[in-house]
């Protein structure tokens, strides 16, 4: 059986928990897929590349793959700015095409990252070790996701209150940490399918499956 090998080049750490979402998505294209996804961890090199061209050369150097994801988050809900940061990735990749790597896809969350988490209140409540928490979190509504102007304090203000935690306590939470469990406590984010992002992500990922022979349909 071939083995799926893909890399994920993020905007930051936190960033870490779409792998997710890439393998959620993966598994529901081609669920026999064997993967092997890492992630490409530049900042502890001796000098990490600043532009994203650099970024995206030293990462195919280090993480060689069979696909690069490339995450960059949109910061803002208007059409023109999520071409202009798809436009962005496309720029920077096809700077690099002398290194014999081909095969891009590229995530950009309208608005963040954290918009594809808000989706599911167990998840949330157990990231923040208080599963039994009995109060309703207020999660936006799936239409109004995409219109939120900073989604990624909307999620850390739900963590902090699924926590029930306050004072001192509340003080020592581990907000990224709980982040990256919410997305590992996902079973299904099937719900992303009515976001305009991950519709783009989910087609141009299909594309290239299908191009490399990876594809189940």
């Amino acid at each position: 059986m071939r083995i799926f090998q893909y890399t994920l080049l993020s905007d930051g750490s936190s960033d870490k928990a779409l792998m997710n979402i890439i393998n959620w998505t993966l598994h529901q294209l081609s669920p026999d897929l064997s993967i092997n996804g890492q992630y490409a961890e530049l900042r502890r090199l001796k000098n990490p590349p600043k532009s994203l061209d650099l970024k995206i050369q030293k990462t195919v150097e280090l993480y060689p793959c069979d696909v690069l994801f490339v995450h960059r988050d949109c910061e803002s809900k208007d059409q023109s700015t999520f071409e202009a940061r798809l436009n962005e990735i496309t720029d920077a990749f096809n700077k690099n095409n002398a290194i014999g790597h081909n095969n891009l896809v590229r995530i950009v969350p309208i608005v963040m990252m954290e918009t594809w988490l808000l989706i599911d209140e167990i998840a949330i409540k157990t990231a923040a070790g208080n599963r039994n928490y009995n109060e309703s979190l207020g999660l936006p509504r799936t239409q109004s996701l995409e219109s939120l102007p900073d989604s990624k304090n909307v999620l850390h203000d739900i963590l902090k209150q699924a926590s029930g935690r306050k004072g001192r306590r509340l003080s020592k939470f581990n907000i990224h940490s709980a982040v990256h469990l919410v997305a590992e406590y996902i079973d299904d984010f099937s719900t992303l399918k009515n976001l305009k992002a991950y519709q783009y992500f989910e087609n141009e990922l299909k594309e290239v499956l299908s191009q490399i022979n990876f594809a189940d349909y």
